[in-house]
């Protein structure tokens, strides 16, 4: 009987246990449709905290000692801490598009670009954005913007999209360029008037007077281009698909190729010790060092990192780099190529 009497308490005990459970399971639900359901006019989704682990990034800056990350759904998210925790300050809610690259302006104005022609700009460094154009119905993207002064603004795109600005971005006016209509990848200029622009099927177009008129250079590849950036005096770089990265000292005339060792595309670039040095990047991890003599310093990949899009160097002189998985690292101070 006693034996009965045990295991009958403990099956009521278990009975309890359970019904406690079901119950706690039961509220959880409950309390779960409530949030979904309930009103959210008291949150920002803007100053949250972003997830990032999964999420395309494509490009990346620095300014004012903050990194600017942005990316597909509208995306733009913020850092104060050197890229060890970040907060959103756009998002798709606002604008539903990828956005492709970021640009600073001056050390308060940003603009980001992306599809369907769409422009941001920011007037406090990032923190804040208001869409500037958008046209959803032709669904082209721009690709980046560029800028000497702050003043003069270029901003480029698909399908020979390219556009000037001379008022500071607030108005923005076409181009015609001696193209058919290829895919512009990237600008870059030099402090006086030569500017370059890259793009698909080896296009590189060149002007000698701050974008007033643009010629045409002479092919020297047939692959996509898609960066570009001014070294130091009349030293210049291009890269893009294959691991092809080109090299000129005298302002474009004459262009050879630099053996990286890979074939892995390259998509982004930092600058290092005032132009002495560049750092490339691009698919696998991959990144390749020159000097600005065109010298191949080092390369090497990045593992666990995916394809990486940009990268930008940190006050400590450590290299942060974001791409497809998006702006979390499990490893820091990744790359020592920086000795002058």
């Amino acid at each position: 009987m006693a034996a009965i009497a045990t295991l009958a308490r403990s099956h009521t005990l278990e009975n309890t246990v359970y019904r406690l459970i079901s119950y706690s399971f039961c509220l959880l639900v409950a309390g779960l449709v409530l949030f979904a359901f309930s009103p959210r006019e008291s949150v920002n989704p803007n100053l949250g905290l972003l997830n990032l682990n999964r999420m395309q990034i494509n490009d990346l800056i620095t300014v004012n000692n903050r990194l600017v990350a942005v990316g597909e759904r509208g995306i733009i998210a913020v850092s104060e801490t050197n890229g060890h925790s970040w907060e959103i300050r756009h998002s798709d809610t606002e604008t539903p598009v990828t956005l492709t690259d970021i640009s600073r302006i001056d050390d308060n104005l940003l603009l980001a670009v992306g599809h369907d022609s769409v422009m941001l700009r920011s007037e406090d460094g990032g923190l804040n954005w208001e869409a500037v154009m958008r046209d959803s119905e032709l669904g082209e993207p721009l690709l980046g913007t560029w800028s000497a002064d702050g003043q003069r603004i270029f901003a480029y795109g698909s399908f020979g999209k390219f556009m000037v600005s001379n008022d500071a971005g607030a108005t923005f006016t076409d181009i015609e360029l001696p193209i058919f209509g290829e895919h512009l990848a990237a600008m870059a200029g030099n402090s006086a008037d030569t500017r370059m622009l890259v793009g698909e099927m080896g296009l590189v177009l060149r002007s000698l007077d701050d974008g007033e008129s643009w010629e045409k250079l002479d092919a020297f590849y047939d692959g996509s281009l898609f960066g570009a950036a001014h070294l130091q005096d009349d030293n210049w770089v291009a890269y893009g698909m294959r691991g092809h990265v080109f090299f000129t000292s005298d302002n474009g005339d004459n262009w050879s190729q630099i053996d990286i060792g890979s074939e892995l595309p390259l998509y982004g670039h930092t600058l290092v010790n005032g132009g002495k040095q560049i750092m490339m990047v691009g698919t696998g991890g991959i990144f390749v060092s020159l000097t600005s003599d065109g010298e191949l310093l080092e390369s090497g990949n990045l593992e666990g990192l995916g394809t990486l899009t940009s990268a930008v160097v940190l006050p400590s002189g450590e290299v942060f780099v974001a791409g497809q998985r998006g702006l979390t690292q499990s490893t820091r101070n990744l790359v020592a190529a920086w000795n002058e």
